[in-house]
């Protein structure tokens, strides 16, 4: 996850709380409205039953709210109504008190039964309103409430005993405000950890799939200019192929002659290493049909010798074989030289003047292995899996020029594409040994 997405997550969650309450004082503008003509509807009815001249105070009064209310509801998905979530509940406390106060007045006989009705509607407006408020709002608008309670039954008659029941309930509906309340923020805060993970989710996925892209993009260039450079490189070494054979049939110098196949040299080296950044996309791919023959490995061992032996000679560094001539193993006639001309050109290449090189190949444990050791400086355990990563050396790594950390990398995919393995193993009397393990094919000996 990006230190952006991180910092970007307490602003997402607020942001989304926000949208929460918002949502809750829309709702609560909705059930305000729809009580609010529920009301005026039964002060039409009220009136038109008893006639009274009282009940057109409350229908104005009634009227007033349902207009307010309208006007509320109008205005839900602003923010305004959250910064004024106070004023619609004193609103309701207000026109409910006054409304009940005007009944009770007209209705004297009917008094209880209307401070008693006055009750439940002051329980639904604290409870109710709980789920917009504040903690501190609750307890506000449940004391006002009692208070507005208190007086209506006073009004009515009711003995003292009754009222502090009736503030006890509106207590009780305060409580269960507030637990409502807490509840309601519970899931604000869990419903905005969740959009602040989605939008996590989403910004991660988008920096992978963006990463993705300039990886192939990477990949992609990477094929192209060394594609494009086997061409040119080819001639090159045609052309020093036969400025060679010139230089001998003429007599040249010595001088001369080592100039050129030094260059001969390099050529060549660099043409392997472009063939072998191709075949590496290609086993990573998994694009490459491998052709697996009976090969024995003591010629495979040989010819990894040969193909060293000049280098090897320039360092006075010697190479050994040791392998029994009826080991065979299945192996493709391609690649797998390379994986071992890898392996001894990384022996040379840490080998002090004068060292020594064996290449091994053995049975064990119904496998097929192969050993590279030599009596170079020994690879420290922590670079031991590392160094076949791709692009990577190891710490004590000092020439660079000579490799792209690409080498034992392709030795990996080669050996795993044989369905085998390679590591550095210890080995008695080797500071370095290079192991491939293959499977052992059902046969070993030399075919007749």
């Amino acid at each position: 996850m990006s230190q952006t997405s991180t910092s970007c997550a307490p602003e997402i969650a607020a942001s989304a709380a926000k949208n929460e309450r918002h949502r809750l004082a829309s709702l609560g503008a909705g059930v305000r409205l729809l009580a609010a003509f529920v009301f005026l509807g039964l002060g039409v009815l009220g009136w038109g039953l008893s006639r009274q001249s009282t009940w057109r105070y409350q229908l104005a009064a009634l009227t007033v709210y349902t207009a307010v209310a309208a006007i509320l509801f109008a205005i839900r998905h602003r923010n305004l109504l959250a910064r004024i979530a106070l004023f619609p509940v004193a609103l309701d406390l207000a026109v409910a008190y006054v409304t009940l106060h005007e009944t009770i007045a007209s209705y004297g006989e009917a008094g209880q039964i209307l401070a008693g009705l006055g009750l439940g509607v002051f329980v639904l407006i604290v409870a109710f309103d709980g789920l917009s408020l504040q903690r501190r709002f609750i307890i506000i608008a449940t004391i006002v409430a009692m208070a507005e309670e208190t007086l209506l039954l006073q009004q009515a008659g009711v003995w003292p005993p009754h009222m502090l029941l009736a503030c006890g309930v509106l207590g009780l509906a305060a409580g269960v405000g507030v637990m409502v309340f807490e509840r309601t923020n519970r899931l604000v805060l869990e419903a905005a950890g969740i959009e602040a993970a989605r939008h996590q989710l989403a910004d991660t996925r988008a920096q992978y799939d963006q990463l993705a892209r300039l990886q192939r993009d990477k990949d992609s260039l990477v094929q192209l200019i060394v594609h494009d450079m086997r061409g040119p490189l080819s001639a090159a070494i045609l052309s020093l192929e036969f400025l060679s054979r010139e230089l001998k049939r003429q007599g040249a110098t010595r001088d001369m002659l080592e100039a050129s196949d030094d260059a001969l040299t390099s050529s060549s080296n660099v043409a392997n290493m472009i063939a072998q950044i191709l075949d590496t996309t290609k086993l990573e791919e998994g694009r490459i049909t491998l052709n697996l023959v009976p090969v024995s490995a003591r010629e495979m061992l040989a010819l990894a010798r040969q193909q060293a032996l000049s280098r090897a000679q320039d360092k006075s560094v010697s190479i050994e074989v040791d392998a029994p001539d009826t080991l065979f193993m299945v192996a493709d006639r391609r690649l797998f030289p390379r994986l071992l001309d890898n392996l001894v050109s990384n022996a040379l290449r840490y080998t002090s003047t004068g060292g020594r090189i064996l290449l091994v190949a053995a049975t064990s444990g119904g496998e097929v292995v192969i050993s590279v050791h030599n009596t170079g400086q020994a690879i420290p355990v922590g670079d031991r899996e590392r160094i076949f990563a791709k692009f990577q050396q190891g710490e004590t790594e000092t020439q660079r020029l000579f490799g792209w950390g690409l080498g034992l990398y392709f030795c990996r995919l080669v050996a795993e594409t044989h369905s085998g393995r390679i590591s550095v193993e210890d080995v008695v009397g080797w500071p370095t040994s290079f192991v491939i393990r293959l499977p052992l094919p059902a046969m070993t000996q030399s075919p007749e």
